[in-house]
């Protein structure tokens, strides 16, 4: 019975109707991720609740130089890297359903090699450097990458990039 219903489910995700939901919803959250992004002040007044759920829709590195004074550099990097790896999983699960819509070019064909020879490495990297990492998400998704395999360094490598960013804005500010 287990088996079965595991079965519809795997069929549902496959199918171009959930596929095309996905991609709408997908373009929804961007939209509305856009117009977010211009007003992060009311998050602010929730603490560290508030950057989550703007990290969630909005570019949280904007955060860190307004608030590495006023909350840990250490939480606040990982709630931000929290909220925009969250962000990134939207883009992961639209590029799932991308191949109803994109087809195979020889730049994708070659990110696919790349993401293959390097690993977990090549998303690590391109998350630690500020970079439109949807685009990322979007072809990770699209080429069937696990959940897990595409998570985790998604997750360390902005952590490890905010936490950089915080104790460097820290270090710069001191010596003045």
């Amino acid at each position: 019975m287990e088996k079965i219903n595991q079965n519809k489910l795997i069929n549902l995700f496959k199918s171009p109707k959930f596929k095309k939901i996905m991609i709408a919803l997908g373009v929804i959250f961007y939209i509305s991720a856009f117009i977010i992004a211009f007003n992060p002040k009311p998050f602010l007044k929730l603490g560290y609740l508030g950057v989550f759920v703007f990290s969630l829709f909005g570019p949280g590195m904007i955060l860190v130089p307004v608030l590495v004074g006023k909350l840990n550099i250490f939480i606040l990097a990982f709630v931000i890297a929290l909220g925009m790896a969250c962000n990134d999983s939207v883009s992961w699960l639209v590029g799932r359903s991308g191949d109803i819509i994109v087809k195979r070019t020889k730049k994708i064909e070659r990110l696919e090699k790349t993401i293959n020879k390097f690993g977990s490495w090549a998303l690590f990297f391109w998350s630690l450097i500020p970079f439109p990492y949807d685009l990322v998400g979007l072809i990770a998704g699209y080429l069937e990458l696990s959940y897990r395999r595409f998570i985790i360094p998604t997750f360390f490598g902005k952590f490890i990039r905010f936490i950089l960013l915080g104790l460097g804005i820290v270090k710069y500010f001191s010596k003045m």
